[in-house]
């Protein structure tokens, strides 16, 4: 321990305890008795050595610091000192804690993620009846795929911000929009999707269980193009 300060001092080149001490405005005796006894650093000296030498207080006073992950907590420590059964009622305690942990933060999620669901549904809704709208009577309105469906629906979103917003929009606001815009389209994501069956793509969308069929080329060339 007596060694650890002496050989930090000089690999920072001072050779010399006094001139070491003289440098830093530490008294000769005081300094030289750090050096032979570190355990009568006081706290706030061993800071001082600990910045001017550029290392922690550990090496100041000579402690090995404990590697990470080995240090044993006041709650380890009792655990370690259960029975083995003790310790088994204990570990089902804990896979019993993770579960409703588990649990609870899945319900915050779907919590948290309802009401962009609810947008996602209520735009989505809008923008079809727009789209019925302006179709011709008899006039099926629907999308080539998956992908040519949700660009449709981005671009209704910025469309309806926009319009919100006006003709002179501020700047914040569109910033704000964008962040919207961007939830409701995770929550399209989360609701929407496509996979094939036997030669058959289909749309599904879990918002209001609803799954749209589109036929493939091959049957859309014996007349089966019709979509849903």
């Amino acid at each position: 321990m007596a060694s650890n300060l002496l050989e930090l001092r000089k690999a920072a080149g001072y050779k010399n305890a006094n001139d070491f001490a003289e440098a830093h405005g530490i008294p000769a005796s005081t300094y030289a008795r750090y050096e032979s006894n570190s355990d009568k650093i006081p706290m706030d000296r061993a800071w001082q050595l600990a910045d001017i030498l550029g290392t922690t207080i550990d090496a100041i006073v000579g402690r090995k610091a404990p590697a990470p992950g080995t240090a044993r907590g006041e709650v380890q420590l009792e655990y370690d000192g259960l029975t083995p059964e003790a310790r088994q009622l204990a570990d089902e305690l804990r896979e019993f804690v993770l579960m409703k942990d588990a649990k609870i933060r899945e319900r915050k999620r779907r919590e948290e993620e309802r009401p962009w669901d609810a947008l996602c549904y209520q735009y989505e809704r809008q923008m079809l009846a727009e789209m019925g709208e302006g179709a011709a009577f008899g006039e099926l309105v629907a999308f080539e795929s998956a992908e040519e469906a949700r660009s449709a629906f981005e671009s209704f979103l910025q469309k309806q911000a926009a319009k919100k917003r006006g003709k002179f929009p501020i700047k914040a606001q569109e910033l704000i929009d964008n962040q919207t815009i961007d939830k409701i389209m995770e929550a399209y994501d989360r609701t929407h999707g496509e996979f094939d069956h036997e030669g058959t793509r289909v749309l599904w969308s879990t918002v209001d269980a609803r799954v749209a069929v589109e036929f493939d080329s091959g049957m859309g060339q014996r007349g089966g193009g019709a979509k849903a």
